[in-house]
């Protein structure tokens, strides 16, 4: 991959996630704002429907408007929808109210699972993967036992893994695998994002927490 189309990641990011554009009653998007709603109505006993499968029909019709999100090692993929903007953050959320929170496709922040990720500062780790690799530094928030937040500073490593052809609801993606390794004397993780010519990424794994793992985010 280039230079040039790698540093096109910050816009067209930014771009494929808030452009999501008007979706009529039947859309996935649609069903899913809908069961998010009948899930703040249970307490009135109304049970929320299973979520909507999301097809690639929908997905070509609405570039942009949804994600696929599933925990690492099982699980069908949830479908995930843009609960809101800001600034160059994207948040998105599932129809159990599940949402992660992203900024230039890397994961700064989650809600909804046992140990949430609450921030992280990806600034260096962003630079380094428009300059298609480098060393980096990053910073993660969680709260520890206390309800106090606990800081965590990890030193990165950004290389090419070489081009992989992905598939992604029956359509293949051409990309460049990026490896970021990550570690401190706490923890040490590999996040890996799959970059397409065009500099969006189109497929990541990226780690929440020691106690969540990672989760797999796919861009349809």
């Amino acid at each position: 991959m280039t230079k040039i189309a790698i540093r096109t990641i910050s816009a067209l990011a930014v771009i494929g996630l808030v452009g999501c554009g008007s979706l009529n009653e039947q859309s996935p998007a649609a069903g899913m704002a809908q069961m998010v709603k009948a899930r703040l109505d249970a307490r009135n006993g109304i049970v929320a429907p299973a979520a909507p499968m999301l097809t690639r029909a929908a997905a070509d019709a609405n570039p942009g408007a949804f994600l696929l999100m599933s925990r690492a090692g099982g699980g069908e993929p949830a479908s995930l929808v843009t609960a809101g903007v800001n600034g160059t953050k994207v948040t998105w959320i599932s129809a159990d109210q599940v949402t992660v929170t992203l900024e230039f496709g890397l994961l700064v922040a989650t809600r909804g699972f046992a140990q949430d990720l609450m921030a992280a500062d990806i600034s260096q780790v962003i630079q380094a993967l428009v300059n298609s690799g480098g060393t980096a530094s990053r910073t993660f928030e969680y709260l520890d036992g206390l309800d106090q937040i606990s800081t965590q500073v990890l030193q990165c490593s950004i290389a090419s893994s070489g081009l992989e052809t992905l598939t992604i609801l029956d359509k293949p993606f051409a990309t460049e695998r990026f490896d970021e390794v990550c570690a401190n004397e706490m923890i040490r993780f590999t996040n890996v994002y799959w970059i397409s010519d065009e500099g969006r990424i189109v497929q990541s794994r990226q780690l929440v927490s020691q106690g969540v793992g990672y989760l797999e985010i796919a861009s349809p």
